[in-house]
């Protein structure tokens, strides 16, 4: 089963988008603004965006950019629709040499929507099937993928490999975790205490108003929910 995410500030067409592509078979989730948008393609790593252009806080230009620029998202296929007019169809082009696959125009058919959809699903399709790559302990969820840290489902930060490599260890583990054990599976060819202690700071300081789960315990540390 596919799944779409549709970037939208109008709720009464992404319910009736999601009404629609349920009943067609597909995962459907939803983002009413570019911010909200980009993070969810981050967190979802979904088959196919559905992206209007006109949406607040970032538009859907600005969300092909970042979506382009990161390696990992870059070959997300991305239907862009919008009721902007263009009768020498320049926009499409435009929109086409962006990275959008295809550009549906205000107001359509659902059914012209979902051949479109199937379309494009077809001809590019899904990079991997592979297992959930999150790891989640209490209301912290790391996508190893992209690094991405969520606490209580707010993206909190994306994280360099270092500090994602200990969080994992941290999440994955009941309890608390010793410092050599840490210490291996973060830099297997060897790392000192003052490295350890370092790396744990960092990681606090990006756990922001979270920074407390992280706590020193007499052998190691723990994340604690």
């Amino acid at each position: 089963m596919a799944r779409i995410l549709s970037i939208e500030d109008s709720a009464d067409l992404q319910q009736l988008m999601g009404l629609t592509l349920q009943a067609r078979g597909y995962e459907i989730h939803y983002a009413f603004n570019g911010r909200e948008g980009f993070e969810k393609v981050l967190s979802l790593d979904p088959d196919l965006v559905l992206l209007d252009l006109m949406i607040p806080v970032l538009n859907g230009v600005q969300v092909i950019h970042k979506m382009k620029a990161n390696r990992e998202t870059r070959n997300i296929p991305v239907i862009v629709i919008t009721a902007y007019g263009d009768e020498a169809d320049m926009l499409n082009h435009s929109l086409v040499a962006l990275g959008a696959v295809e550009c549906v125009r205000k107001p359509f058919e659902m059914g012209t929507l979902v051949r479109r959809i199937e379309e494009v699903l077809a001809s590019a399709p899904r990079r991997d099937s592979g297992p959930s790559s999150d790891v989640v302990k209490g209301p912290a969820k790391l996508n190893v993928k992209f690094r991405t840290l969520w606490v209580d489902d707010q993206m909190v930060a994306t994280l360099p490999p270092k500090l994602a490599s200990l969080l994992r260890v941290l999440l994955e583990a009941p309890s608390g975790v010793d410092r050599e054990t840490l210490t291996k599976a973060v830099w297997p060819e060897g790392a000192s205490a003052n490295t350890l202690e370092k790396t744990i700071e960092r990681l606090r300081k990006s756990l922001g108003s979270h920074g407390y789960r992280l706590q020193t315990i007499e052998r190691g540390y723990e994340f604690v929910v």
